[in-house]
């Protein structure tokens, strides 16, 4: 198996400043990301514009990893992302499964975090509608 340590460091490095192009060094080109909010996806291609659209909607998104564990398969990174919409202060606590495949990328990131907070924040301030609108979007 990969070293989830390894996957942890890049994970936690990758957030410092998010891209597109930087999902290369963490996903196999059959990943299959599912998370709140968003559309599931089932190939790189199409995590990508997922992600692009993510990065559009918050464009100085970043996290922070708190800490993570190694499972019989990947691991499990425990994280908080921030970062602004329509200039609404967003933030929210994540965890990810991450299953990696034996050269360190990752086949499978199921993320979970509660989104009720990200839906009142923008509830709250009409000019987030449209950015939130946006995410779901099909892939």
């Amino acid at each position: 198996m990969a070293d989830p340590a390894d996957f942890a460091a890049r994970f936690a490095g990758y957030w410092q400043a998010p891209s597109v192009e930087g999902l290369d060094g963490l996903l196999a080109p059959d990943v299959y990301l599912r998370a709140p909010m968003t559309p599931t996806t089932r190939d790189l291609a199409a995590g990508k514009r997922a992600f692009a659209r993510l990065l559009s909607a918050i464009p100085d998104l970043t996290g922070v990893v708190h800490r993570w564990g190694a499972t019989e398969d990947g691991l499990l990174i425990e994280f908080t992302l921030s970062g602004s919409a329509a200039g609404v202060e967003l933030s929210w606590d994540a965890v990810d499964r991450i299953v990696l495949r034996e050269d360190g990328l990752a086949t499978a990131r199921i993320s979970y975090f509660d989104s009720a907070a990200l839906v009142r924040a923008a509830a709250l301030r009409p000019r987030a509608w449209a950015t939130l609108l946006r995410l779901r979007r099909s892939a």
